[in-house]
């Protein structure tokens, strides 16, 4: 091989691994749209619960569930309900997003919550939202953006974080309510916009 042919050959090879390298180091951002329209897909439900006292070794009813009674946008919304009378619990959806190994990043995710009804008086229910290396699993890794009955009808809520995903290649992103009042309630959730960067 000639002296010229080898000069472009490793050129040529640079150039490569230094594009990679790049995208590796400074990914484009990652958007994700849901409005439910066709299924739960990548999310999941989970709960921190309270038992029942009238039904012992179980939680308190809740569930999360798709819903043709109310959108935002499009047919469908998920249904997010809980018995709140032991005036205690937690329920969300959760999801894993693929994120580089040994970067830092900033996760924003933007929500609608649709309330029946504004309630000024009595804090009925919390909005909350988690984001993190590590899968959710009780009330206290929430962080609590605001109240459930601001308005009467569809309301956009907000949360980020930056965060550095060390030797993780996943980055977990979790929101739902929790309960402020003791009685029972039931929200809707729709057009979910994930956004890491």
């Amino acid at each position: 091989m000639s002296i010229g042919a080898r000069a472009y050959t490793i050129t040529v090879i640079v150039l490569v691994v230094s594009t990679a390298l790049g995208f590796y180091l400074y990914p484009k951002s990652l958007l994700i749209y849901d409005g439910f329209e066709d299924c739960l897909c990548e999310w999941a439900k989970g709960a921190h619960a309270p038992q029942d006292p009238n039904n012992l070794g179980n939680e308190v009813f809740w569930d999360i569930f798709r819903t043709a009674s109310v959108a935002h946008s499009g047919i469908y919304s998920l249904n997010l309900s809980i018995d709140g009378r032991q005036d205690d619990g937690t329920i969300w959806i959760e999801r894993r997003v693929p994120v580089n190994p040994n970067s830092n990043i900033r996760v924003k995710v933007f929500f609608w919550l649709y309330s029946e009804f504004e309630s000024q008086a009595n804090t009925i229910a919390g909005v909350v939202a988690y984001i993190g290396m590590d899968e959710p699993k009780v009330e206290e890794d929430f962080q609590r953006l605001g109240t459930a009955n601001q308005v009467s009808g569809w309301k956009e809520y907000y949360y980020s974080k930056s965060l550095n995903t060390g030797a993780g290649d996943e980055v977990w992103i979790s929101f739902g309510i929790t309960v402020l009042w003791e009685t029972y309630m039931s929200y809707a959730i729709d057009d979910v916009r994930i956004i890491v960067n």
